[in-house]
This record gives structure tokens, C-alpha cells and sequence, in this order.
């Protein structure tokens, strides 16, 4: 498949010809072609490999808690939006400002954060943020095509099918949007990019069945920032869209 390098489809590939759908679609970061793990072409919406670097395994702040995914997904958001700011560093003012949880003696329970609690962190360090609820993964999908930051609360036994982490079924983990994979015909969502401190895994693929079940079913509980990274894509993406 060809590429023209802009970051959009270019005019000569057999993906451009049924693009309508990108001009009312909002996007507003990189796109290029791609494929699924199972080798299914797509559309990658997001510029996951830049976003990637900003994830690590969970832990690293001065009490070594174990369950602040909540608070390394802060930083990564923040990063996103081109601010250096460290887990650790991140830890320590949340701990100041009363938005995180600690439980004395154990560290593997201690840490965690509400959504609220990310929303007031990312906001802190002038990136205003609110929590929303009860929402469809759509609306995860069309928050990180506008630039948005993204941090989704899922069940972490669901998106790892490992049943010790269940606990109650409810959301229960806190991973970040880097990306979207959609139909490069029709815009159908294929799936995300997350970026999940609680394995370390960046930039990994997950189904939009898996997210709906891991998330939607969950509570549907995310973080969007108020404004966008990035700006200057979604021209091109309607310049694609009239080719």
C-alpha cells in the first residue's frame, strides 16, 4: 500500500478512494496506514511510537506503592502535551494536594487514584481536565482523534484475562489512549493504542470488543483533557477526504 509521507493516505492508494467519512471525522493527530496483529490492514490514528516513550512499569516513586497506574498515566498525558514530568514527580504533588490514596504498610494496594483525583493532577500542572462516566469507547476514540488526553479505567483482569485481577468486576486500572485503528473504508473502530503501566506494554493493540468489555461494561469512567495537543492535521485529513 502506497504512502504519500504526509500522514494521510495519499490520492494513489487503493485505501483513499472511500474516505468520505474523514471529513466529518475530526481528526486532528497523524494517521497512516497500518495493520492489525492478525494482518488486517487499518487506518492508525495517533502517533503512537512518539507516545510510547512516555510509559514504564508502575512503582517508580519514593514509597515504591504499586497501584498508581492513575499517576503514571498523569504523566503521560503530560508528557503528551510536551510537559517533563516524571511518576515520581507526579507522585510527590498528589501526595501534597490530598489526590491519591495511600495505604500505610502496603504498597501493592497503595497509590491509586479517582478520576476526579486525575482530572484535579493533570489540571494542577496546567492541563485542565474533567472525569467523565457511563461513556461508549467511541467517545474515547474521538477524544484522542481531536488531540485529546486520554486516560481510560478499565478492569485490568478483563484487558489481561487474568482472573486474579477481576476482583469485583469493576474498573479497577488506569491506562492511556495513544491511538485508534479504524477501517480505512468505512471508519468502522477497530480498536486502541493504550499504553499500560501495569505491564509496562506500550503502544499495545486492543480490540474494540476487548475495550467495550474492559471498559464500557466496566463504568465507562475516563479522563479527557479540555484542549489538544496538537494542531494542524485535520487539513490535510479533509484534503484526503476530497481527493
Amino acid at each position: 500500500m502506497e504512502h504519500d509521507g504526509s500522514g494521510v493516505l495519499g490520492s494513489d492508494s487503493p485505501a483513499a478512494e472511500p474516505t468520505g467519512w474523514l471529513l466529518h471525522a475530526g481528526i486532528a493527530v497523524p494517521m497512516q496506514p497500518g495493520r492489525l496483529p492478525d494482518g488486517r490492514p487499518s487506518l492508525t490514528i495517533g502517533d503512537v511510537r512518539r507516545d510510547a516513550a512516555f510509559n514504564h512499569l508502575q512503582g517508580d516513586n519514593p514509597e515504591h506503592d504499586r497501584s498508581d497506574c492513575g499517576i503514571v498515566s498523569c504523566a503521560d498525558v503530560l508528557n503528551q502535551f510536551g510537559l517533563r514530568v516524571t511518576e515520581a514527580g507526579a507522585f510527590v504533588h498528589a501526595t501534597r494536594c490530598h489526590e491519591l490514596h495511600l495505604v500505610r504498610g502496603r504498597p501493592g494496594e497503595s497509590g491509586w487514584t479517582l478520576p476526579a483525583e486525575q482530572a484535579a493532577i493533570l489540571t494542577d500542572y496546567g492541563v485542565p481536565a474533567h472525569a467523565e462516566a457511563a461513556q461508549p469507547v467511541e467517545r474515547l476514540a474521538l477524544a484522542a482523534q481531536q488531540g485529546r488526553g486520554v486516560i481510560a479505567m478499565v478492569n485490568c483482569g478483563v484487558l489481561w484475562s487474568d482472573p486474579r485481577a477481576l476482583e469485583h468486576g469493576q474498573a479497577n486500572h488506569a491506562v492511556t489512549i495513544t491511538g485508534v485503528a479504524r477501517d480505512h473504508y468505512d471508519g468502522a473502530l477497530l480498536g486502541f493504542y493504550i499504553n499500560d503501566s501495569g505491564t509496562g506494554q506500550s503502544g499495545q493493540f486492543v480490540s474494540a470488543h476487548l475495550m467495550t468489555t474492559a471498559f464500557e461494561r466496566e463504568g465507562g469512567f475516563c479522563v479527557v483533557t479540555d484542549g489538544t495537543q496538537t494542531a494542524g492535521f485535520a487539513d490535510s485529513a479533509q484534503d484526503a477526504a476530497q481527493r
